[in-house]
């Protein structure tokens, strides 16, 4: 039995049950706890979203191919499968040297693992692929990578750091807490025989001829078995030949007088790497990856730990001299650093709340209102479990947020309870009383905050993913707060709320209650004086009042397209790394691509001695240290949301990174570090691009458009066009098209008196690759890796355009002749990548904005209304497409808008149904477009663009201020 029956009088329901029943309360509040942290040991880590993209990728090796052998033999006919299937959205290629590329983009909301096997049966229908082709990969595309990239170093032999590489990541995948490693940023090893055209001539045999001879001198091969009396006994010819020394013991020729001719004697056998054009430097000496990945149910903080006891503890003290090895970059510390951030920011904010709540009711009024706040956040992971959401910077965030909402919940529900028992109310009766009065207005004004997040739900794939996290967190604390200030709250200030009739008697409490009066006198003064009179100005002149509210809304938002307030589609997020790609004319070589990016890291190098200048003598060096990578583009921290392709290395690419030091130890920010690099690097001659990066993640170009045309020749012309015409745009810059004048191309074609030497195109096209590609022997699997043997001409024959000339072809009679006699020698280009959209061939243009003086959306109204307007009246056949930033922020906000649209109207009849009036909701939404003149103002006061995050926190806010 309660000892206060003063409840009785009160009418039954949960809210008089729970209030006067502690044990249910408790077990309810506990109950909230224990699901909440059990949730929370089955909860992912990663530093940021992992971002479904909806699209599957399918590439085709073809070894030695032109982009347009590519496009024709392998780009177009998969294209002709796919387009067909149901859900596509758009199918983008990319015929490159030796690759193929098709990626198919689904509408957002398809089952991808349905289509995975559609777009699988699909491929596999074709049966025309060329027979030099390899087998199609198919991938789904996000935005995932490695977890962690250790970069293993030293002045060693190639093939010394590959193995060491290797053996790590065997060691590294052995540990309990890691399965998925992988080595990168090494070439493939590749058996180059090569064998000088004179020995050849002199033996009269072929390039392919050896290539024959030694796939028939190199294999394993079962002869089945045999049943003896006692057993089965297997038969197998053995003789596949592994390395150097076995491929050049086998038998070219054999002669009557048991001479031989071995493959030694007449070609130089190298062991070695395929010429790929990829370069690993970091601090100026050789080095590769060893990529760390999380797999599902990994969590980030465990695998981070094992990786580091390992390197640690195994690895370093046992690496040969001359070698050492970094970890170069790892998400688990950015989960812990942004985490703490984010958590500091919280306690922050929940310190604030307890103060307020402190200064305005009672120290212990407050103590269970923060209690309220916690058991709601904890019940929150239950939901995240619930729906797949992992720990990651944006679902922290979310609880960041929620706190200042939820506890208006708390607060509403305290301070009713609190008037009442100011009353002389007994604890429980004004517990049920206060919260019973309030609980009809709460529960609609948490419903209609709801509602109000429930547009970011329709936001699609790529910026929706990213920010998925925030409204189911908000929500879900929201509906749990609800429960637990109507349920719990009650009971627990039925006991700890003080009557009328209390006095202090201590000296803290008689401080407390000092400080607590002078804040309680200021604000009744307040409320009586300057409120009281402003609300009854707005009452007696309401004309006034609506007029001067709307002209202060059409200024606000004038601020922006204005440019006083800066607005941009997404905001910069800090990172750790500076990075620079360098891009040189097509036909670039590795070792010339890297000597200019040595240039452009001696640059950055230099801004960083400038901006450590005045920096304390004892704090740690700004740059943490350089990696050069030749071959390929630059990776974004977190992958970013513009998906790339799968492509061999480019040798005219390079990537420079400079890794700083921890955005929480430094004040100067990457972005800072990157103009001060641009600057330090003006202008390089023979370069066709530098672009810089400093976001943690990017959703493309701010500016780029995929343009298209019938006649690829006026295509050409016209992205020159836009790029010339965008250069005129002040704050534009970077500005480039994706076509390039080509690399240039020996053409050789076969003559008609070729015919009478019995010599067909075949013979002239195969002989020639097997000169100058070479001809493929045999495979060999070699541990880990397939190693290609390839039979060619010494690279002295084969370095210069008359070497095609003076090459001698084998005729069907076995009499040589030179090229030059049987095909015809004319000079072209070939184009270093050829890029379609839906079947056609594309050129895209893009560039970067300087935020300060024109935003991405202004550049890309100019591009579309001004210059491609022009160029479309000139060319009606001429189409476009935009990507990057400007697809995701078409893409985001209009669902993002359809969703508040259907928001609205939820509101409206949450509103409605309390007040009982289809009028009065209007009233009360009014309010909502008046919100926005604070969040103008309050970018223009700190100084912060207006972004799709701001657009975010708007719509989802609506629901508060109503």
């Amino acid at each position: 039995m309660s000892p206060n029956r003063g409840d009785h009088a009160e009418p039954g329901g949960p809210i008089a049950y729970m209030a006067s029943n502690g044990v249910a309360s408790n077990l309810l509040m506990f109950g909230i706890l224990a699901v909440g942290l059990v949730s929370l040991t089955g909860l992912e880590q990663e530093a940021w979203p992992t971002v479904p993209f909806n699209q599957f990728e399918i590439s085709v090796a073809l070894p030695g191919a032109t982009p347009e052998e590519v496009e024709e033999a392998i780009v177009v006919k998969i294209e002709d499968e796919v387009r067909g299937l149901a859900d596509v959205k758009t199918v983008r290629s990319v015929a490159a040297p030796g690759m193929a590329s098709v990626r198919v983009e689904f509408d957002s909301g398809t089952d991808m693992g349905a289509k995975r096997d559609e777009v699988e049966s699909a491929v596999g229908r074709i049966q025309t692929f060329p027979g030099a082709a390899e087998r199609p990969q198919i991938r789904e595309m996000t935005n995932a990578q490695s977890m962690m990239r250790l970069v293993l170093y030293g002045d060693v032999p190639e093939r010394s750091l590959k193995e060491l590489a290797y053996r790590i990541e065997d060691d590294l995948a052995s540990l309990p807490d890691v399965s998925q490693v992988e080595t990168s940023g090494v070439r493939n090893y590749e058996i180059s025989i090569e064998v000088p055209l004179q020995r050849l001539r002199a033996l009269g045999l072929t390039l392919t001829d050896v290539a024959s001879t030694i796939r028939r001198g190199s294999l394993d091969l079962s002869a089945g078995s045999i049943n003896t009396e006692r057993s089965e006994v297997r038969v197998r010819t053995l003789g596949q030949s592994y390395d150097q020394q076995d491929f050049e013991n086998i038998v070219i020729l054999g002669r009557e007088d048991g001479t031989v001719v071995r493959l030694g004697d007449i070609a130089e056998v190298r062991d070695g790497f395929e010429d790929s054009g990829l370069l690993v430097r970091h601090e100026g000496r050789p080095a590769v990856f060893v990529e760390v990945s999380r797999a599902d149910g990994e969590r980030v903080m465990d695998v981070a730990s094992a990786v580091r006891d390992y390197v640690a503890n195994e690895l370093t003290p046992a690496l040969p001299d001359g070698v050492g090895i970094n970890i170069w970059s790892d998400d688990s510390s950015i989960f812990v650093e942004r985490g703490l951030l984010l958590l500091k920011n919280g306690a922050l904010g929940l310190l604030l709340v307890l103060l307020a709540l402190g200064l305005f009711l009672e120290i212990r009024l407050a103590f269970w209102v923060a209690v309220g706040l916690g058991v709601s956040a904890v019940g929150a992971l239950a939901a995240m479990m619930m729906f797949d959401i992992p720990l990651h910077e944006v679902s922290l965030f979310a609880f960041v947020l929620a706190i200042g909402i939820v506890v208006d919940d708390a607060i509403v529900v305290s301070e009713h309870i609190h008037l009442e028992r100011m009353r002389g109310t007994p604890g429980v009766v004004a517990a049920i009383r206060g919260a019973r009065r309030i609980k009809v207005p709460l529960i609609f004004a948490v419903l209609t905050t709801v509602v109000a997040f429930l547009p970011l739900l329709f936001i699609p794939a790529g910026f929706g993913e990213v920010w998925k996290a925030l409204p189911i967190v908000v929500i879900a604390t929201l509906l749990i707060s609800l429960a637990e200030s109507l349920l719990v709250l009650p009971n627990h200030l039925s006991h700890h709320v003080h009557g009328p009739d209390w006095a202090p008697t201590t000296r803290g409490e008689r401080f407390v209650n000092r400080i607590r009066s002078r804040v309680d006198s200021l604000l009744h003064r307040f409320v009586q004086g300057p409120l009281d009179r402003g609300i009854q100005f707005a009452t007696d002149w309401p004309g006034v009042t609506v007029s001067a509210a709307v002209a202060l809304l059409v200024v606000s938002v004038s601020l922006i397209p204005a440019g006083i307030v800066r607005s941009t589609f997404a905001t910069e997020v800090e990172g750790d790394f500076a990075i620079a790609t360098l891009e040189m004319p097509d036909g670039t070589t590795a070792p010339q691509t890297y000597a200019v990016a040595q240039q452009l890291e001696s640059a950055g190098r230099r801004a960083v001695e400038r901006l450590s200048e005045g920096r304390p003598a004892d704090a740690p060096p700004l740059l943490s240290g350089v990696t050069v990578v030749v071959g390929q583009r630059s990776r974004i921290e977190t992958g970013g949301l513009n998906p790339s392709p799968t492509l061999n290395p480019e040798a005219n690419v390079a990537t420079i990174e400079f890794k700083l030091l921890s955005a929480q130890q430094r004040r100067i920010t990457s972005g800072e570090v990157v103009q001060a690099w641009r600057e330090e690097v003006g202008v390089l001659p023979q370069v066709r691009a530098v672009t810089f990066i400093s976001e943690i993640y990017t959703l493309g170009n701010p500016v780029e458009a995929a343009l298209s045309h019938p006649d690829p020749e006026r295509l050409t012309a016209m992205a020159n066009s836009a790029v010339a015409d965008l250069g005129g745009v002040g704050g534009v810059f970077d500005i480039r098209s994706d076509h390039t004048p080509g690399i240039p191309e020996v053409q050789v074609g076969l003559l008609p008196d070729a015919r009478t030497l019995g010599l067909t195109l075949d013979d002239l096209a195969w002989q020639t690759r097997a000169a100058f590609f070479g001809a493929e022997a045999v495979r060999v699997q070699r541990g880990r890796e397939e190693v290609r043997v390839y039979v060619r001409l010494p690279e002295e024959q084969r370095n210069s355009i008359t070497d095609v000339e003076r090459y001698w072809l084998r005729t069907p009679t076995g009499a040589d002749v030179p090229v030059s006699r049987v095909a015809s020698l004319s000079s072209g280009t070939s184009p270093p990548a050829i890029r379609r959209q839906d079947g056609q061939r594309i050129v895209t243009v893009t560039a970067d904005v300087d935020a300060s003086v024109v935003s991405a959306a202004t550049a890309n109204d100019i591009l579309e209304n001004t210059i491609l307007a022009e160029l479309i009246d000139e060319n009606p056949e001429l189409t476009y497409t935009f990507g990057g930033e400007q697809q995701q922020q078409l893409d985001s906000l209009g669902g993002l808008y359809r969703g508040f649209a259907i928001a609205l109207l939820m509101i409206f009849a949450l509103l409605a149904i309390p007040l009982r009036s289809y009028t009065k909701p209007f009233i009360v939404m009014a309010i909502i477009p008046f919100g926005f003149i604070g969040v103008v103002l309050g970018h223009w006061v700190l100084g912060v663009a207006v972004s799709a995050e701001s657009f975010v926190g708007i719509f989802g806010l609506a629901g508060v201020v109503v």
